[in-house]
């Protein structure tokens, strides 16, 4: 049973700020999306009972350098990549 519909997809096209050209394209897409969504159903019929739940599939926990103290960076070194400079300072574009 197909839940995905023309509605649903222009719906989805629209927040998703895609510009469909024509009908045509609405049901491309509509076979496509219900495509996608029938196979993400294929995860229900999974037993996952024993499987604990997680938001990540790597166990990394605040991977940090180590803070040092160190010398800071001289106004020479700090600007040497700089495209453009104008007197000790980075020079950018007007904004306003």
């Amino acid at each position: 049973m197909s839940e995905i519909n023309k509605d649903t997809v222009k719906h989805v096209a629209n927040l998703a700020r895609i510009e469909l050209e024509d009908e045509k394209a609405a049901e491309a897409f509509t076979k496509e999306l219900d495509g996608i969504v029938n196979y993400a159903h294929l995860l229900d019929d999974l037993d996952l009972s024993s499987t604990e739940p997680m938001f990540h599939a790597l166990d990394l926990n605040n991977v940090l350098r180590e803070d040092e103290v160190a010398e800071p960076l001289t106004q020479e070194e700090a600007l040497k990549n700089a495209k453009s400079t104008k007197e000790g300072y980075f020079k950018v574009p007007k904004m306003l």
